[in-house]
């Protein structure tokens, strides 16, 4: 192959895939509820409650309306475990975040990274 065809077929390469990349980043982006409601809380109550190993959990009606990040509180421990540091509880939280993915909702575990989409709730894009 020629020097110069070789340079416009590395070319060309490098400029779809730098396409790819910019395609996907497009698809993913923080987002909000559309119309926030007690349906769409318990839709999210009980999937955040799943990716937390169906530990119960209860959220305003308001959630995800105004931030795409929640962050959970984890139960007290037991006074005599090993989360006790000076007599004070050692606070673990559990975040998640809310994404519009190609049109539809999902919610990530921030520590975990699990995702799940999120059924009959509309979002749209945190400005």
């Amino acid at each position: 192959m020629k020097p110069n065809t070789l340079i416009i077929v590395a070319s060309v390469i490098a400029w779809m895939l730098m396409g790819c990349v910019t395609k996907d980043t497009d698809l993913l982006s923080e987002a909000l509820l559309e119309q926030p409601s007690r349906e769409s809380r318990q839709a999210i109550e009980v999937l955040i409650g799943e990716m937390l190993k169906g530990r119960p959990i209860k959220l305003a009606d308001t959630v995800f309306s105004k931030k795409s990040r929640l962050t959970v509180e984890r139960r007290q421990s037991a006074p005599n475990s090993n989360n006790v540091l000076n007599g004070r509880e050692i606070p673990a939280i559990d975040s998640f975040t809310l994404f519009l993915n190609n049109g539809q909702c999902m919610i990530r575990h921030n520590q975990t990274g699990q995702t799940r989409f999120v059924e009959n709730v509309k979002c749209i894009t945190n400005p």
